[in-house]
C-alpha cells in the first residue's frame, strides 16, 4: 500500500511539472562523479567532491566557464560529459530512463558503479524540478518479486540549504573501492536530510577561511526485520577544502532507538551529547560500566592532489572508529589508504583497507567487533549488507583498478582484488557464502558505451576462492545492463 501511495504521489508531481533535472550530479549515471573527481584532481574545479552525490549548484558555473581548448584530453572529456548534462537541463527536457539488468548469478561484492546486488531487475526513473521543489522517482522491480522506490526523493531548496526526504545512493570518503562508514554496498537508507545546496566556497566572510565546503545531517530508519526492529540512524558529514586540491572530511554515524530501546526526544539528545549510560542494572555504576547511548562510528578522511611529471597524483586516507574507553579514546579503528594517478586516457589507483582489527585496545587480540554491537546485534547493516565497507568486518583487502575513457563516450573499468575474509574463522560476516573464512582473488570489470538513446554496459567477474573446510573453487559471473533515455 505504501509503495502504491508513493508511486501515485510522485507520478502526479512528475506529469504536472516542468522537468529540468536532479539537484545532484550522478544520481542516474555515477560516471559523472568520476568526471567531477577528474576536474578537481587536475585543478580545473575548486570544490569538495569527496561526498557523493555532489550538488550541481556552484559547480555548474565553474564547468561552464572552462576553456576546453586549453585543457588536456582526459579532463576535457570529463568537462564535455558534464556540460552535456547541463545542456539537457537548460533545454528543459524531461529525463526519464528505463534500466534493465540481468546477471548469471547473485552478485556478492559490489563497487561504486558496478553491478547491482540483485540477479535481475527493471527500473523506471524520472527526474523533475518544479521551482524550488525537485525530485526523482525510481520504481524498481526485482526478479524476486520485490518492488521498491529506492533512489527516489523529494527535495526543497531554501536559501543555501536543501531538505530532502527519500533514499538515494551515497558514498562518503575518497576511497575508490570502498568506504568505511557509508557506501552504496547496501540498498539506500530512507532518510530525512538537511544539506548545504552547494559544495563550493561560501560568499559569507565568516566562512571564507574554509574554502569550498559541504555539510549534511540525516535521520533515517532501518528495516523492521532485524534484532532491534526499526532502529534509527543518525548520519552527519562535513567536508571542506581550505586550499585547492586538498580535502578534509569528518563523518559521524549513530544507531539509536528502535523497538525496546530508548527512543524519546530526551534519549536522542543523550545520543548527540554522548551521555554515558550504565551497562548494568545497578544503583551505583563505575567508570568501567559506562558506555555511550547508542552505537557510534566516527572518523575523518583526507585527500591531497599534486602534480608530478605533469600529471596529478592523489594520496588519500580514511580512519573510522567505534567504541571507546575513557571518554573519546577510540579503541576499534579501521583504516583505508590509497593513491591514484593518470596514464594516457586512464585513471589508475591502488587501495587497501583493514577491518580485521583488535577490540577494546590494551594489547587485545580479540577481533569480531567492527560493525558489531552488543545491543544492536544485527550490526551496522541494512537488509543484511554492511552500510560501510564492501568487504564487511574482519577483512583485509588490496585493490588495483583502472577507469579508462575512450572517444565517443565509451568507458571501461578493470579491478583486481585480493582479500582475506574473516581469517580467525569465528563469527563470520555476511559477505561470506561458503565457509567461515576465505582467501579471495577477484578480477572484475565492465565496458560501457552509448548507442543512440541507449547506454549499454556488459561486465563480469571471476573469483579464485580458497577455503579451510571445503575444496577451493573458481566462480564466474556475467551481467548486462541497458539504460534507455526517453526524449
Amino acid at each position: 500500500m505504501i509503495f502504491r501511495v508513493f508511486t501515485i504521489l510522485f507520478l502526479s508531481l512528475v506529469f504536472n511539472a516542468p522537468v529540468l533535472g536532479s539537484p545532484w550530479v550522478g544520481t542516474v549515471d555515477k560516471q559523472l562523479h568520476y568526471d567531477l573527481q577528474t576536474l578537481q584532481e587536475w585543478g580545473y574545479l575548486d570544490a569538495t567532491v569527496v561526498t557523493f552525490p555532489v550538488p550541481w549548484k556552484g559547480i555548474a558555473d565553474q564547468i561552464l566557464s572552462l576553456d576546453e581548448g586549453k585543457m588536456l584530453p582526459m579532463p576535457r572529456q570529463a568537462a564535455q560529459r558534464l556540460r552535456y548534462y547541463l545542456n539537457l537541463q537548460k533545454q528543459e527536457k524531461r529525463r526519464t530512463f528505463l534500466e534493465l539488468q540481468a546477471s548469471s548469478d547473485q552478485p556478492r561484492l559490489t563497487s561504486f558503479d558496478g553491478i547491482n546486488d540483485v540477479k535481475a531487475s527493471a527500473k523506471v526513473t524520472n527526474e523533475f524540478y518544479w521551482g524550488r521543489l525537485s525530485g526523482q522517482l525510481s520504481v524498481n522491480y526485482q526478479s524476486s518479486g520485490e518492488k521498491n522506490l529506492d533512489n527516489s526523493f523529494l527535495a526543497y531548496q531554501f536559501g543555501a540549504w536543501n531538505i530532502r526526504a527519500g533514499s538515494i545512493d551515497q558514498w562518503w570518503g575518497p576511497g575508490q573501492s570502498s568506504s568505511l562508514i557509508l557506501s552504496n554496498n547496501t540498498r539506500p537508507i530512507p532518510t530525512v536530510a538537511l544539506s548545504r545546496s552547494s559544495a563550493v566556497a561560501s560568499e559569507s566572510p565568516w566562512l571564507s577561511w574554509a574554502g569550498p565546503w559541504y555539510f549534511t545531517s540525516q535521520l533515517g530508519q532501518l528495516e523492521s526485520d532485524r534484532a532491534v526492529p526499526d532502529t534509527k540512524l543518525l548520519l552527519n558529514r562535513f567536508t571542506f577544502s581550505p586550499f585547492k586540491r586538498f580535502e578534509f572530511g569528518a563523518s559521524w554515524a549513530a544507531m539509536w532507538g528502535g523497538e525496546g530501546q530508548p527512543s524519546s526526544l530526551g534519549d536522542f539528545i543523550d545520543v548527540i551529547t554522548f551521555k554515558g549510560v550504565c551497562t548494568r542494572n545497578r544503583d551505583v555504576c563505575g567508570d568501567e560500566d559506562l558506555t555511550k547511548q547508542g552505537n557510534h562510528l566516527a572518523g575523518f578522511d583526507i585527500k591531497y592532489s599534486f602534480d608530478l611529471f605533469e600529471r596529478p597524483i592523489s594520496v588519500y586516507a580514511q580512519r573510522i572508529g567505534e567504541d571507546a574507553v575513557d571518554g573519546i579514546n577510540i579503541t576499534d579503528q579501521a583504516n583505508l589508504v590509497g593513491i591514484s594517478t593518470y596514464f594516457a586516457n586512464a585513471k589508475v589507483y591502488i587501495e587497501t583497507s583493514d577491518t580485521n582489527i583488535a577490540c577494546a585496545g590494551n594489547g587485545s587480540t580479540i577481533t569480531n567487533c567492527y560493525y558489531e554491537n552488543g545491543v544492536y546485534s544485527s550490526g551496522y547493516r541494512f537488509r543484511g549488507r554492511v552500510i560501510g565497507s564492501t568487504f564487511d568486518s574482519d577483512a583485509k583487502q588490496i585493490t588495483v583498478g583502472a577507469n579508462i575513457r575512450f572517444d565517443g563516450g565509451a568507458i571501461a573499468e578493470i579491478i583486481l582484488r585480493k582479500a582475506e575474509l574473516n581469517p580467525d574463522g569465528t563469527r563470520p560476516s555476511p559477505v561470506l557464502t561458503s565457509d567461515v573464512t576465505e582467501d579471495l582473488v577477484q578480477v572484475s570489470g565492465f565496458y560501457q558505451r552509448p548507442f543512440g538513446d541507449w547506454l549499454l554496459k556488459a561486465g563480469g567477474s571471476i573469483e579464485s576462492r580458497q577455503f579451510v573446510t571445503k575444496d577451493n573453487q573458481v566462480d564466474a559471473l556475467l551481467y548486462f545492463n541497458a539504460t534507455y533515455a526517453f526524449d
